[in-house]
């Protein structure tokens, strides 16, 4: 009767050579991941050390036989693996697959600690839906997004381990419950609103008046004159605001008999420092890392017209450089729209302008129109997010009217 085969993964019998004084070596075979035998060996200064070193140097060779695949992690994982080194590896897998935008990185960071912190000392046999749900509660009470945010980055983790044969059963993260952000319904500005905003930005730029309406000098760092120009450039495109900062004299078209607009970038702040290339970057393309063209309306081109004719050259040629010529920081100009709004404007944001257009195209022409004119691979979350919804109800009185006890076309039994 021959031997029994061995299991994938499954080392045989050690045997020890001596082979110098307190030098043992060990040697065994193990049946790797694609299923050929291969031998391994380890020395240690008695048989205990190094049949431990041939064990585990069978079960890393046992995982990692044959051709590595990119991104792989160095150490084998397993059952015994600590949470805090398969964080380690979800992270360093999540760094080196380029899915994820440089500006995101911090995050996936942030919340690979936080769980480091917390779950670091179990091992990854340990893990259950129970302590998730546990964890997460502890770390992210009342703050439904941080939840969300620590599930997926679990979820993550332990997919890896699963992918590795290191956790046996179901993603723990997958079943747990996760309480939804409550959002805001979509509001958008009415014609009145905008004008009342339009001329509560215009009185600040233009600076504080004595009684008799003249200027009243001020120190400081003199006011922006253009915020109402971006705004305008936000409601004629229903572009985001870090897509309009990024738009450069050579995206627009104003020579054609339909002027349009190219949105092919946006403004994003790197981690690093500008020495390290971090800082204010242009991205070469949107969020969604797409591009696509709007047709201008009349007011549009007739700004952007006037702009042109005083533009200065900036290094990246875009429309509305900072006061030194760079790109214009988004973080920087939500402060200056939030200082020149007032209290009366709090709820009104640069995403407010976006939520606006789709708004009223919906309502003038369609929900799909709404959903091309922002740039939305469909409808839903235009609908969802971006379009107010009417509290009036379609005028079918007419219908309603069939329904009359004396209708003829409707006569009763």
């Amino acid at each position: 009767m021959g031997r029994r085969r061995l299991e994938v993964g499954e080392y045989g019998q050690i045997r020890f050579e001596t082979i110098g004084p307190k030098k043992i070596r060990a040697r065994c075979d193990v049946r790797c991941r694609d299923g050929k035998v291969r031998s391994v060996q380890a020395d240690g200064p008695s048989k205990t050390a190094a049949a431990d070193r041939v064990k585990a140097r069978a079960v890393e060779r046992a995982a990692t036989a044959g051709r590595t695949r990119p991104g792989a992690p160095s150490i084998v994982l397993g059952p015994d693996t600590m949470i805090a080194d398969l964080a380690d590896m979800w992270m360093n897998q999540v760094e080196a697959s380029g899915d994820v935008a440089d500006q995101s990185l911090p995050d996936y960071r942030y919340y690979r600690d936080v769980v480091k912190e917390g779950l670091g000392a179990l091992r990854i046999s340990e893990l259950s839906t129970a302590t998730v749900e546990w964890f997460i509660g502890v770390e992210a009470a009342d703050k439904p997004s941080k939840a969300a945010n620590l599930r997926r980055t679990i979820r993550g983790m332990m997919g890896l381990a699963i992918r590795h044969d290191a956790y046996d059963g179901e993603n723990p993260a997958r079943e747990v419950v996760i309480a939804r952000s409550q959002r805001e319904a979509p509001r958008a500005l009415t014609m009145d609103e905008l004008k009342a905003y339009r001329e509560c930005i215009r009185l600040w730029m233009a600076g504080p008046t004595d009684e008799d309406g003249r200027p009243i000098k001020r120190g400081g760092k003199p006011r922006a004159t253009d915020l109402l120009d971006i705004v305008d450039l936000q409601l004629a495109t229903g572009a985001r605001i870090g897509e309009v900062l990024a738009l450069r004299w050579q995206d627009v078209d104003l020579e054609s008999e339909r002027p349009t607009a190219h949105i092919c970038g946006t403004l994003v702040d790197l981690p690093g420092g500008r020495k390290n290339g971090g800082g204010l970057v242009r991205q070469e393309h949107r969020k969604a890392k797409d591009r696509y063209t709007v047709h201008l309306p009349r007011f549009a081109v007739a700004t952007l017209l006037r702009l042109k004719t005083t533009a200065k050259k900036n290094p990246h040629d875009v429309i509305f450089p900072s006061s030194t010529g760079t790109l214009r920081s988004p973080s920087n100009l939500r402060t200056q729209l939030r200082a020149a709004r007032g209290d009366e404007w709090k709820w009104v944001k640069p995403h407010t302008f976006r939520k606006t257009v789709a708004t009223l195209v919906e309502r003038e022409s369609s929900l799909e129109a709404a959903s091309k004119q922002l740039g939305h691979a469909g409808s839903a979350v235009t609908a969802k997010h971006y379009v107010e919804r009417s509290v009036v109800a379609p005028d079918v009185s007419d219908v309603l009217d069939l329904l009359a006890p004396e209708s003829p076309e409707y006569p009763r039994n």
